[in-house]
């Protein structure tokens, strides 16, 4: 079996008050493109992608993260009220706040090479 190409970009995401670890690793046994691990800090990230696919894959997981610190990690947690300018809200507040964290991770993420 050949080796998972590796994509070159920051290990770890800092989010203020603690830093996921990330990890790239297969989940096809999973059935998974990737994951967040709240526990271990750590998100995993298949590299088995295509470079967009991983990308998104990877953004995808910071959103859950991002959407975790605001109090709406899980399903329950958002209000029925929710309108979409609450939620347009909180997404640009979550991008801004990690991205100026993390301003290489997001140039790899954002880099269209």
């Amino acid at each position: 079996m050949p080796k998972a190409k590796k994509y070159i970009h920051p290990d770890e995401l800092f989010v203020g008050h603690k830093t996921f670890k990330i990890v790239q690793r297969s989940l096809s046994k999973e059935e998974l493109y990737g994951c967040v691990e709240f526990k271990e800090n750590r998100i995993i990230v298949d590299p088995n992608q295509s470079p967009e696919d991983y990308k998104a894959t990877l953004l995808h997981e910071i959103f859950h993260i991002g959407l975790d610190m605001f109090g709406l990690g899980d399903d329950e947690d958002i209000p029925k009220s929710v309108t979409n300018e609450f939620l347009t809200a909180v997404t640009t507040n979550m991008i801004v706040l990690l991205s100026s964290m993390n301003p290489d991770l997001f140039k790899f993420l954002f880099n269209h090479e």
